[in-house]
């Protein structure tokens, strides 16, 4: 090569990460920056090891010619075109895993959750139905709420330990593995010869480890407890330490057998451990974004377990027409899209025989190659991934989203539309026609190989989209069925679901029971404004918000009677407590309501879920530096009053004391003394201890933990070497009431 080939071909390879790049530094503040990074670093990452990492297998292989047909030469617009392509091709590929590899782990693990979930319930000696009373979570905001706070804070510190981990199982998982292949007489074989189909069965292997891993993370996010114990965070802990403390001499002996077996494959051996790391890095990008919604899908579960019985009373079954008509129309649409226009446009572009530039593709194909077949290939996947995934899946979540606002259950909305969908689907399948679910794909190893053309007029190498066959077969097939058989339901079953819930907002009320019980209630945004019947006979409670930031222009035209509910309504209230009990005053209001919905000025919310717990009564609320001195105290009631400086004192020293007699590194969570109750939450330099008459709930530590991480948030400088002065806190009492505060 000489030196201009090498000065071209290194900026012309280098298009789509400058491509890439430029957009960020002009939105990197925005949400939709954080979420564009995630995306950039994902593809970086993707396009080193899917494209580039294989050439090191391919050193001793020289580079094959992209060849031209006749007229070609110096044709610029096909080299651009060629080029544009091949960006495409790289960008639609890693698409895979965000549309539809990822949507897998993020379905499935709730259920894996609910499992672990069940399991320490049953082991519980109170009775089954006393033992689910008792069970709390956490979700007090929407889900795109979720991902903006998740996104904005650029926390990254649960993905590294995510990551660590998976990096500690991987070879763990791939020994077990190559053992598999041994016992059915396979082996592992150059990727780049198109021999095996082991490095496909890869990303199933991945797929089945993530989605156990991100069940504990559900456990941890989601806050379940029990009788005020967070049980899913003390799994979670247990189960990573058990792991890293079994699994990484496990992992170490691997990678040793691994070279003492077969040292000539240490070098795929290191491309698996590779493509591994890479689909790790992509799973770890996209958390923060699908996690919200797996949560929606785990609390909707444990809230079915505990009030299954009520739940199957109050399902209306006299619409459950909406999922066959929806289901049916989103077939009907597909099948328009697909053979009066997507259709003609394929036989246009790649004519009646598109296997030629299929063909093209394999990584191992002897003879001649030309430019126009690689292109093909690369316009090829594109188009299909936007005709048999994108639009896909947008109609089928499209018309899912419709069937649960109009059928305004998802568990009957789920058992209606998607059991249809998966028929016509398979009867479209079987007669080889295309269908919104592919049961039938094309399986094949897509990666890099090292080739050159002369369509610039001069050698320019570049790494054409190749590929292989990798159809599983034997004990790989049936391993991969579970994954195979299901990844594109679970993707409509996760979008249609996200297009649901994004534009809900999320609203929290404690509800009073009675003196010694308060219900919790999550609300979220209806899709439709109420019937009248509905307004009149209330079966829920129903919540009205005030939106945010309604603009000025707009309230000044409006009568006063709009103003004043409004300001009523500044604080989210109940459809019950603000609405008149005269009847043509409540018709009235209803219309009122009814403008004001219309407008875009309020919010309606029904319950999304709910749950029990007992109600504590607050003594005393201390915070205390890590060497034993008191910070900021304060006291709910007037009755309690302690020393701060005692208080203090007698935690240093039962801390120290606990620490040196049981030699554990647990820290101490919960003091219990007759009907006191001390419950205890950390930060990194401070801790605080709050006094409680009756049980723990996980309401209150809850509470506990959030005013912990507020006040070391806040005092973060002044907390990494603290003086002593007192100061600084003293106005910390209107923290403690917007956090301790009863609904």
């Amino acid at each position: 090569m000489t030196a201009i080939e090498i000065t071209y071909t290194f900026l012309l390879n280098a298009i789509p990460i400058i491509l890439l790049i430029i957009p960020y530094p002009f939105i990197r503040k925005k949400i939709v920056g954080k979420i564009y990074y995630r995306i950039m670093l994902g593809i970086m990452v993707f396009y080193l090891i899917y494209w580039i990492l294989p050439l090191i297998f391919q050193f001793n292989t020289p580079p094959k010619e992209l060849t031209l047909q006749s007229g070609e030469e110096g044709n610029l617009l096909l080299g651009i075109g060629y080029i544009i392509a091949h960006i495409g091709s790289l960008i639609t590929l890693f698409a895979y895993y965000p549309l539809v590899t990822l949507p897998f782990i993020f379905f499935l693990a709730p259920f894996i959750s609910l499992l672990l979930a069940w399991n320490k319930v049953r082991k519980e000696n109170d009775s089954k139905a006393e033992t689910l009373k008792g069970l709390t979570y956490n979700v007090s905001e929407s889900p795109s709420r979720q991902i903006k706070n998740a996104l904005l804070k650029g926390n990254w510190v649960r993905e590294k330990e995510i990551l660590k981990l998976m990096i500690v199982l991987l070879p763990i998982s791939l020994y077990l593995l190559e053992v598999i292949l041994k016992i059915n007489g396979l082996q592992l074989i150059s990727i780049t010869t198109g021999e095996t189909a082991v490095g496909w069965f890869i990303e199933i292997l991945f797929v089945y480890l993530a989605t156990f891993i991100f069940s504990l993370e559900l456990l941890f996010s989601s806050q379940i407890a029990l009788k005020g114990k967070y049980f899913g965070e003390s799994i979670r802990q247990q189960a990573y330490k058990s792991l890293y403390t079994v699994g990484t001499p496990i992992s170490i002996l691997s990678i040793i057998l691994f070279i003492v077996e077969d040292i000539g494959s240490i070098g795929i051996i290191i491309y698996f451990f590779a493509y591994f790391i890479m689909a790790s890095i992509i799973f770890l990008l996209f958390l923060k974004i699908f996690e919200p919604i797996s949560l929606i899908i785990f609390v909707k579960l444990v809230d079915w377990w505990k009030n299954k019985k009520e739940k199957r009373k109050n399902i209306n079954y006299t619409n459950f027409y909406y999922g066959i008509v929806f289901s049916c129309l989103a077939f009907f649409v597909f099948f328009l899209l697909n053979y009066l226009v997507s259709g003609p446009i394929y036989l246009l572009i790649f004519g009646d025989n598109p296997w030629t530039i299929i063909n093209s593709a394999n990584i191992a194909l002897p003879g001649t190659l030309y430019l126009y077949q690689t292109f093909g290939f690369d316009l090829m996947n594109i188009f299909n991934f936007i005709v048999l995934i994108v639009i896909a899946l947008l109609i089928a979540a499209i018309f899912l989203n419709l069937s649960f606002r109009y059928m305004k259950s998802n568990f009957l909305t789920l058992i209606t539309y998607i059991p249809i969908i998966i028929a016509l689907s398979v009867i479209f399948t079987a007669i080889g026609a295309y269908s919104l679910i592919n049961f039938a794909p094309n399986t094949y190893w897509i990666t890099g190989q090292s080739s050159y053309t002369t369509v610039f007029g001069f050698n320019f190498f570049t790494l054409r989209t190749a590929g292989f066959n990798a159809d599983l077969s034997g004990i790989l097939f049936f391993l991969a069925i579970p994954y195979l058989s299901t990844q594109y339901v679970f993707n409509i079953i996760i979008w249609g679901l996200l297009l649901h819930y994004m534009k809900k907002e999320f609203n929290v009320r404690n509800l009073l029971l009675d003196e010694g019980h308060i219900k919790k209630v999550i609300f979220s945004s209806i899709s439709d404004f109420l019937s009248y019947p509905e307004y009149t006979k209330l079966k829920a409670p129903i919540l009205v918000a005030k939106k945010d930031n309604i603009p000025l222009q707009q309230l000044s035209s409006e009568r006063e009677e709009i103003l004043s509910l409004l300001n009523i309504i500044e604080e989210p209230k109940l459809l019950e407590e603000i609405r008149p009990e005269d009847e043509k005053e409540s018709q009235r209001f209803y219309f009122t309501l009814k403008y004001l919905y219309n407008k875009d000025f309020i919010d309606l919310q029904k319950q999304e879920f709910s749950y029990i717990f007992e109600r504590v009564e607050k003594q005393g609320l201390y915070i205390i530096y890590d060497d034993g001195r008191g910070i900021f105290d304060y006291n709910f009631s007037k009755e309690f009053s302690q020393d701060p400086g005692l208080i203090s004192g007698m935690f240093s020293a039962i801390t120290s004391f606990i620490k040196e007699t049981t030699r554990s590194e647990d820290l101490l969570k919960t003091i219990d003394h007759g009907d006191i109750t001390i419950l205890l939450e950390y930060g990194k330099r401070i801790f605080g201890a709050l006094f409680v008459k009756g049980k723990q709930t996980s309401e209150v530590r809850s509470r506990l933990k959030e005013f912990v991480t507020t006040f070391e948030n806040k005092y973060e400088e002044i907390l990494q070497d603290w003086s002593g002065a007192l100061i600084h806190f003293k106005e910390d009492h209107i923290l403690v009431e917007n956090i301790f505060k009863e609904e």
